[in-house]
């Protein structure tokens, strides 16, 4: 007997090694057929499948392997900050001799070739990422020797960060670590899920009381066993009901330093109390050569933990201030403190946190120990980021960042009927709102649902997963009647499908023409005619879950993919607090959320599109505000400039604590600092290195006009440019008084604390005041086109300007956000040709050229006269003056000072809000 995944996995190993010799169907057929000719059809084992015959089992290899290694995959590249002090090498010495015995990682290894069909190159790239993590922690083997290691390992939302912390898991118990912790959110559906997963992928075993311990995933592949381990929380299925730990289930179970024991607990506080209560009464009852008793210290010794903090930006923060107003040490929150107690519990100790949004983390005060817990949770040894393979679909490749050149896919649609302040489920409603009847877009948004599924089904995909995420309050009794108001629309539409009802199979042909034809056609896909979409759609209405799953605290619906893995669930989700964290909607395609948060952390982690979404990327869609639409963008701009940040200071070798201070600094991430550090007194600001512009201006046509002649009598002020950069405008060695002087008289927009004049003249005050000064010499730019007989000049300062164009993106009363003002380019606009041409041939980043000259020894500020057009680009918008913005390019100087600003002042600038 063979599993099928088994001759699969040998089947596309044989095909690699064919295909560097011969064409693609004679090497995938040849493979197919050697590797099966063995076996007969009977011995294939695969659950829920059954074959009538060699032909047909070679067909349905064919067919998956057509699918898989026709995927091209970049598995991403990863980047890592570390602290080695204190540290002691070990792990590479041990593995290259031979020294640990890696039973639980080969067993894993084979598990994701063989049962879930990975491809070898993305399970070397989990080797290696365990590797390196386990590299950073410490040997649990040498007696009596104390550690304390704590780390971050940052991944993707929905990327596959919980593949990786299964192999630290494994390796983990392979090197000898005798307690394993996972910290698997606060909601039990999410413990649920993780619980699954360690059950399949480390212990081999069902935990679900009813299964009687059967043996599954590891356990069952062909040549391994189940090994030993003890684990004192389970699977269950049943609603409202936990298998989370609790002291019953230890049945007087102590730890040991022969056998593992593993639990899978939620972050709350009677769990995590309990469990403390437990390791506490096995501290007091252990003699010495397992414990370690000095003063007032009492540990468990030579029994080393490791915890695993799933989204450990999540409830695992301490948001209280540390000190109180009088200067009196105040208690963290509650989860904080028991996690900081249990880590204390033990004389060698690892905590590992994975998050997608690591803002929090990266905020923890690292330099303020508490007097009986300690130090906190910041990842003083190691951050690792993790990069995403290219068929992820991520916040970046969804929305688009803040630059012209990424706009993201062509999947969002507007919601404007819902999530606004004068529709229906408003943005901040309350709890007693009455909802009567459904959007418009989110009956349009059923609809995508069914056509969308209806291609998968002809796509061949009928088999999958299937979902929709309507997401638009945290009340539960509103999403008690959105059910059931969403189960009366779905009747609606089924009833109307069948019966082949005129004007519903129009409007519904109406929306695939108009909307799913221009999109697939657009991202490069194959779209049939409607008339073969037809058959597919009655298919589909009679195979949708009749009622929608509400997935929430109280509702006991659960989403059990598990039980449907071969026929596939397709079901329409309502959420719930569940679904804004780390609860993965397999085959997650039309989601509908209008639900506000001005969180960051919060507001990507809500969204569950983010994931992979091979063969059905150009059917999903993502109805939300333009509101909303903009907080994302504007997120994942953070998130990838908090990510080249991590890049250039790993580059550099810098520690984790570097890192904090810098990110702290950074503009980019004011926002996310102001919403993670409410509860400190202050926040700081460092501009080096960065650029900034005013991508937002006023739309005060007073306000235009004065920055219209302000920007002109400056310009004036300089005198001729520099004769040797001609036809370019620009001058040099600029004394920074006059730069200042030009900062005091321009207005920038309020909504942009940033890009705010006021406060870039307190940064520039602080660094020419201060003992070495900086910045005392700028260079400035009058940026304009080249000639050009297509457009009108402007007469600026004396000079004739061809104005670049820049459309509205989104359209607000009291300002003109065009997004991104300037050209990457206009950054070298002060360099002179052998400068220029050394940028060009060494390939540099805008990043790196604020570290040359001249840019190391000066700022330059370029000065932007505009064309403002409409949103739909169609005609320029009138103005009295144009309206004229500016952009600074500032040195990576390693000295300049960063500057403090109180929380609150920030905070009201920012002009967000917050139902949560």
């Amino acid at each position: 007997m063979i599993h099928f995944n088994e001759l699969k996995a040998n089947i596309r190993g044989l095909f690699e090694t064919f295909k560097k010799a011969m064409d693609y169907d004679k090497a995938m057929s040849q493979a197919i057929d050697m590797v099966c000719s063995p076996f007969s059809f009977e011995q294939v084992i695969l659950p829920g499948k059954a074959f009538a015959s060699i032909n047909e089992l070679k067909d349905y290899i064919r067919k998956e392997l057509d699918e898989e290694v026709n995927l091209i995959v970049d598995d991403g590249t990863h980047y890592s900050l570390t602290d080695n002090e204190g540290h002691i090498d070990w792990y590479r010495p041990k593995k290259a001799n031979d020294e640990i015995k890696f039973r639980f990682w080969n067993r894993y290894r084979k598990y994701l070739t063989h049962i879930k069909g990975w491809a070898e190159s993305s399970v070397d790239k989990i080797d290696t990422i365990s590797d390196e993590i386990l590299e950073n922690i410490e040997d649990p083997t040498i007696p009596n020797r104390s550690f304390d290691r704590r780390g971050l390992v940052v991944g993707y939302v929905q990327s596959g960060k919980t593949a990786n912390f299964m192999g630290i898991v494994n390796k983990a118990i392979d090197s000898g670590y005798r307690i394993v912790i996972i910290l698997a959110g606060t909601q039990e559906s999410l413990r649920q899920q993780t619980q699954e997963r360690i059950d399949e992928e480390v212990l081999g075993i069902d935990t679900n009381p009813e299964e009687k311990q059967k043996r599954i995933g590891v356990s069952t592949l062909p040549g391994e066993t189940y090994i030993p381990i003890d684990y004192f929380t389970e699977s269950n299925l049943k609603p409202n009901k936990s298998g989370d730990f609790n002291i019953r289930k230890s049945r007087g179970t102590p730890p040991s330093s022969e056998r593992p024991i593993l639990f899978v607990i939620k972050k709350n506080k009677s769990i995590l109390t309990n469990l403390r209560k437990y390791l506490q009464h096995w501290i007091d009852i252990f003699d010495d050569d397992l414990t370690y008793k000095k003063d007032n210290v009492s540990q468990f010794n030579n029994l080393p933990l490791l915890i695993i903090d799933d989204e450990a930006d999540q409830a695992s923060i301490n948001t209280k201030k540390t000190v109180s107003s009088d200067g009196d040490e105040l208690d963290p929150t509650a989860i904080n403190y028991c996690i900081r107690e249990i880590l204390n519990l033990f004389r060698q100790k690892v905590y590992i946190g994975f998050t997608a949004t690591p803002f929090a983390n990266i905020f923890i005060r690292h330099n303020i120990d508490h007097r009986v817990l300690g130090k906190d949770l910041f990842p003083s040894a190691f951050i690792k980021t993790l990069g995403a393979p290219s068929n992820y679909l991520g916040p970046k490749e969804v929305f688009g960042l803040n630059n012209d050149a990424d706009t993201g896919l062509p999947i969002y649609r507007g919601v404007a009927d819902s999530g606004g302040q004068n529709s229906i489920l408003p943005v901040r409603h309350k709890a007693d709102y009455t909802l009567t009847a459904l959007p418009e877009t989110l009956k349009q948004a059923l609809k995508a649902f069914i056509i969308s599924s209806a291609i998968r089904w002809y796509r061949g995909q009928d088999t999958k997963h299937n979902t929709m995420l309507i997401h638009c309050t945290r009340y539960n009794a509103i999403q008690a009647t959105l059910a059931e108001l969403v189960n009366d629309e779905v009747s609606i539409i089924k009833l109307a499908v069948l019966s082949d009802d005129i004007d519903i199979l129009t409007d519904m042909q109406e929306l695939y023409q108009k909307d799913f034809v221009l999109t697939s056609i657009e991202m490069d896909k194959i779209i049939p005619e409607w008339a073969d979409i037809i058959p597919f759609i009655k298919k589909t209405v009679k195979k949708l879950e009749q009622q929608c799953r509400i997935i929430n605290g109280t509702v006991g619906d659960i989403l059990d993919y598990k039980t449907k893995a071969r026929t596939g669930l397709w079901s329409i989700a309502i959420g719930g607090d569940k679904l804004s964290r780390g609860l993965t909607l397999e085959g997650l395609t039309i989601s509908y959320f209008t639900r506000s948060t001005s969180l960051y952390d919060t507001l990507m982690q809500m969204g569950r599109w983010f994931g992979y979404r091979n063969g059905f990327e150009d059917l999903c869609r993502i109805y939300t505000t333009p509101d909303l639409f903009k907080w994302y963008r504007h997120i994942s701009t953070a998130f990838e400039s908090l990510r080249e940040e991590f890049i250039e200071m790993s580059r550099l070798k810098l520690t984790p604590i570097d890192f904090g201070l810098r990110v702290e600094d950074h503009p980019d991430m004011m926002v996310t600092s102001v919403m993670k550090m409410r509860a400190a007194d202050n926040m700081r600001l460092n501009y080096q290195g960065t650029l900034i512009e005013t991508s937002t201006l006023p739309a005060s046509e007073t306000i235009l006009k004065s920055n219209f002649e302000v920007a002109q009598n400056f310009i004036l002020s300089l005198g001729k440019p520099d004769a040797d950069f001609e036809p370019r405008n620009v001058w040099f060695n600029i004394p920074v008084l006059l730069i200042q002087d030009f900062l005091k008289e321009y207005q920038t927009y309020k909504g942009l604390p940033t890009v705010n004049s006021v406060r870039i003249n307190q940064y520039i005050d602080l660094q020419r005041t201060k003992v070495f000064p900086e910045f005392l010499e700028w260079n400035v730019a009058l940026i304009s086109l080249t000639k050009s007989s297509d457009l009108e000049t402007v007469p600026f300062a004396g000079f004739k300007i061809y104005p670049y164009s820049r459309s509205i993106k989104d359209e607000r009363a009291n300002s003109l956000f065009i997004k991104r003002m300037i050209d990457p380019k206009d950054e070298i606009e002060d360099f002179n040709t052998i400068e220029r041409k050394n940028i060009e041939n060494n390939s540099l980043s805008n990043i790196e050229i604020r570290g040359l000259a001249p840019r190391k020894h000066r700022p330059l500020l370029m000065i932007y006269v505009l064309n403002i057009t409409d949103k739909a680009k169609t005609e320029n918008m009138w103005f009295e003056k144009q309206p004229v913005g500016f952009a600074i390019s500032w040195p990576a100087s390693e000295t300049a000072v960063p500057i403090n600003y109180v929380i609150n002042s920030v905070y009201a600038e920012l002009e967000l809000s917050e139902d949560d």
